[in-house]
């Protein structure tokens, strides 16, 4: 298995895996999974930069780092018009923060539901920190519900929480009122 940078062929099949993993929350954000599907297949088309895929003859995982301010925002409020646009922008913000200087951002690491537990997200996440150190960054964190079963994961990889966040705006479009940042230094 290999994990490479996101191509314009691979976009429909990442975002297959994407809307698999994150189907109840781009459902809200979008309220339509075939709208996000055709939203989300547009952006990462244009935007490939800091995508990447782990591929074993096909496609089984995707990821995508921040190191620089959002473009979805725009790219939403000119796609899906103003109303429709600013409203998923707002939630999707919720998720896609905008890294400090110093750091790398986990947008989100999906992998396929029928290929968990076998490795394909830890060579995914060894990916980002790489790329995270070959961008000078001192750390990486990322966001996420605090009753996850994903926690140990990231523990795995020297995670620890840096924060924890109370958003009665997440528990109303998300169904979590707590969520951590966690963060991880280099």
């Amino acid at each position: 298995m290999i994990v490479r940078p996101l191509e314009k062929g691979d976009v429909a099949e990442a975002v297959r895996i994407l809307l698999l993993c994150f189907d109840k929350e781009l459902s809200v954000i979008f309220r339509d999974l075939y709208v996000a599907g055709d939203v989300l297949r547009e952006f990462f088309t244009q935007n490939p930069e800091n995508c990447f895929v782990a591929e074993d003859r096909r496609i089984l995982g995707f990821s995508r780092i921040s190191f620089d301010k959002q473009k979805i925002s725009g790219f939403l409020r000119r796609k899906m018009g103003l109303i429709d646009g600013v409203r998923a922008s707002l939630l999707i913000k919720f998720f896609a923060r905008n890294p400090k200087k110093e750091e790398a951002f986990i947008d989100f690491i999906a992998v396929s539901p029928l290929r968990r537990k076998e490795g394909i997200g830890s060579e995914i996440m060894k990916r980002l920190i790489e790329e995270a150190r070959k961008n000078k960054k001192s750390c990486l964190v990322c966001l996420i519900r605090a009753e996850s079963e994903n926690i140990a994961f990231f523990e795995k990889f020297g995670f620890k929480v840096r924060e924890i966040f109370e958003s009665k705006f997440a528990e109303k479009y998300f169904s979590s009122r707590y969520w951590f940042l966690l963060s991880k230094d280099f």
